[in-house]
């Protein structure tokens, strides 16, 4: 299998310059399988980004590139997917967390009955964030980690608890 593969050496301060880089390369998903050697899947679109990547090392003063590595050995490269997958599911799973506390906040507001518009606005943004985080989670989950299901299930029941606390909104304001 092929692998996009960055190589990369930065000054030690500023320390800035630094996490910038370690940022970047972890919003994009890649992998660290030694110091300072990343790895992506071998696509166009993580060309590019090890490309700017290697721009912006190289702008603050450091050195990179990027080239391809071939891995022959089918149960490296699994392992590998492996731990792509298992990144993936650290993400996925700090989004479960925040899915759970959506639900416990419709259920307190059911609880307590507080069936307004501004609650169900509020609600609402808040479900549309978690959308908008799984859609960034999956622009990086190269080899479709299976812990996604989990997440869609979530977010769908979370879903359609605003739609029924839409729906007692609705009729207790008279709408």
């Amino acid at each position: 299998m092929n692998w996009r593969t960055l190589i990369y050496q930065i000054p030690r301060e500023p320390q800035k310059n630094r996490m910038s880089v370690w940022r970047k390369l972890k919003s994009i998903g890649s992998l660290n399988v030694l110091q300072s050697i990343w790895i992506l899947p071998d696509t166009n679109e993580c060309q590019e980004e090890f490309m700017k990547l290697t721009s912006q090392v190289n702008n603050i003063g450091g050195h990179a590139f990027t080239c391809i590595m071939v891995i022959d050995d089918e149960q490296e490269n699994s392992t590998l997917i492996s731990n792509f997958n298992k990144e993936r599911e650290l993400d996925y799973r700090e989004l479960l967390g925040k899915c759970r506390d959506f639900v416990d906040e419709i259920n307190r507001e059911t609880e307590n009955e507080n069936f307004i518009f501004a609650e169900f606005e509020e609600n609402e943004q808040e479900l549309e964030k978690l959308y908008n985080w799984l859609k960034k989670i999956e622009k990086k989950d190269y080899f479709h980690c299976e812990f996604k299901n989990t997440i869609i299930k979530n977010l769908e029941k979370c879903q359609n608890m605003l739609n029924e606390f839409s729906n007692q909104v609705y009729e207790r304001n008279d709408i």
